[in-house]
């Protein structure tokens, strides 16, 4: 199933899917809410039968690994597709437009992520929170959760990830269960590494740094019963990938990446650029991607390599997701599927995201450009054998069940 591309009119710094909506950072300092479901729903209606595809490529991602969508149907679909391209003009969105309202976090900023309907934003000013009902869509003015200034803040499990740059890996208890926003504090440091950017291994929490190197925080976890997960991806999740509430977190160790990946592969002296999300670990060997797997009892095997399309001397940054590796360059991304393709998509982007803890956008990727949102949606990752495949995250077994 081939790739899809929606372009979105207008000028913008961060867009974030949730429970059905679009929420856009406008450059102009606002923060609009569009009916993302209606939108797609209707632009589908459209194309009739075909209409199908679009669903399923913008807002029904995991319908195939659930088994809600026929994957024979929907190749139909997309095979019957005049087009992969599709635009919406700026007077189009405003039909779907539910809220405008001033955006009081922090601007420009560096993430932005809901979990629980908590939206969280991480900038240079610290991480920043807010609530929001997706119903109503009241949302309270933005907090201050920690005073760390933050290349990211990224939340699962109650908690919040974030990458501090030279004062290290930290988190903090978003308190979930209290009905009030928990006093501002710096929040537990996981590691004294410098930490350019953080992801989620499960309920642990990897900490990547060009320079000093990549650290694993090490936290198992346990029912409210107490009662210990043997498998860390057969916990039930909501609709939108936020992790059971019942889930409970033990700190473990905090080991370096560069010893769980074999130092034996290194040249002398260097350091090792590695990351990963959640079941896999990635390290860069020349021009080879060595990939290794997180088990559930802690062991990290090595599971095998992928030529590397390009040389990464000018990497800027680097994000897992469920459909590949997307990495950004100085004047460009380059998106390495899980199918072993690459694709360059030129031009430095105003800015970019992934979904990788979403259960209906995990396939998107957002580019943000002066003159609009472009969504990509990788669709070849339904095709591949989850456990075997090498690059990209593996679906949630409760997604296949």
């Amino acid at each position: 199933m081939r790739d899809l591309k929606l372009h979105i009119e207008g000028q913008w710094w961060d867009s974030l899917l949730y429970k059905g909506q679009l929420h856009l950072f406008g450059m102009d300092g606002s923060l609009s809410v569009y009916a993302w479901e209606e939108l797609i729903s209707d632009l589908a209606e459209s194309l009739g039968d075909a209409g199908i595809a679009l669903r399923f490529a913008f807002a029904e991602s995991n319908a195939i690994y659930r088994a809600e969508l026929d994957r024979s149907r929907v190749r139909r679909c997309f095979a019957e597709l005049s087009s992969g391209a599709f635009e919406i003009g700026s007077d189009i969105l405003a039909r779907y437009r539910l809220s405008e309202t001033d955006n009081d976090f922090p601007f420009p900023h560096a993430t932005s992520a809901f979990h629980y309907d908590r939206m969280i934003v991480a900038s240079s000013r610290g991480v920043h929170g807010a609530h929001y009902d997706p119903d109503s869509l009241d949302r309270t003015g933005a907090v201050r959760l920690s005073p760390l200034g933050a290349n990211q803040a990224w939340p699962a499990y109650g908690n919040v990830a974030i990458a501090g740059g030279t004062e290290g890996l930290y988190q903090v208890d978003l308190k979930i269960k209290d009905r009030e926003w928990p006093r501002e504090h710096v929040g537990d440091r996981l590691s004294t590494r410098a930490c350019d950017a953080c992801d989620w291994m499960y309920s642990s929490i990897l900490g990547m740094s060009f320079d000093e190197g990549s650290v694993l925080a090490r936290f198992s976890q346990a029912t409210r019963l107490g009662m210990p997960i043997t498998d860390p991806d057969k916990i039930p999740a909501s609709d939108d990938g936020e992790d059971a509430s019942e889930t409970l977190r033990k700190p473990g160790s905090v080991d370096r990446l560069e010893d769980l990946t074999r130092n034996r592969f290194d040249p002398t002296g260097r350091r090792p650029l590695t990351w990963g999300s959640r079941d896999k670990i990635y390290k860069v060997e020349g021009s080879h991607l060595a990939v290794f797997r997180l088990l559930s009892d802690g062991r990290t095997p090595f599971i095998g390599k992928v030529p590397l399309p390009t040389d990464l001397e000018n990497l800027v940054s680097v994000r897992t997701s469920l459909f590949g590796l997307v990495f950004e360059l100085d004047d460009s991304l380059m998106v390495l599927t899980s199918d072993g393709l690459s694709r360059t998509i030129e031009g430095e982007p105003v800015n970019w995201r992934v979904f990788p803890r979403s259960r209906r956008y995990e396939n998107h990727l957002h580019v943000i450009r002066e003159n609009g949102l472009e969504i990509l949606s990788f669709n070849q990752d339904v095709e591949q054998n989850q456990f075997d495949k090498l690059i990209g995250t593996r679906a949630p077994a409760d997604w296949t069940d």
